[in-house]
């Protein structure tokens, strides 16, 4: 009988990125350092979006509370900081817990909108 070692598959941030990354967690958006870089220090809240037909999340920065805004709160794991945004409710109301099972990673690259400035999207695909 020969022994087979278990290695715990990595999802996520346990993989370093060099470009903005979001990550969805069990019950947050997390935006990786480098995507924190990229949106800035003066945001405060951010509104979220959904897009049925192409599968992707955006996400509205601003400085001061708009309507249906969130509160963004930062976290520091091992010297990297991050950005973390409140998504339960979001992920329920549009089933997004289901579409990143059905994908089978929890990582997505993060990219500003060319139109908006403070605008920013993560297609949910592989």
């Amino acid at each position: 009988m020969a022994f087979e070692k278990f290695i715990t598959p990595r999802r996520g941030f346990s993989v370093k990125y060099d470009e903005p990354r979001l990550k969805l967690t069990k019950h947050h958006i997390v935006l990786n350092d480098k995507a924190k870089e990229q949106v800035g220090e003066e945001f405060k809240y951010v509104v979220l979006y959904f897009d049925k037909e192409i599968s992707s999340i955006g996400l509205w920065f601003w400085k001061e509370k708009v309507l249906d805004s969130y509160s963004i709160g930062s976290k520091n794991i091992k010297e990297k900081h991050s950005l973390i945004i409140n998504g339960k409710r979001f992920y329920e109301k549009f089933g997004i817990t289901k579409m990143v099972e059905k994908v089978g990673k929890a990582s997505f690259p993060f990219v500003r909108d060319e139109k908006e400035e403070n605008f920013y999207i993560s297609a949910l695909k592989k």
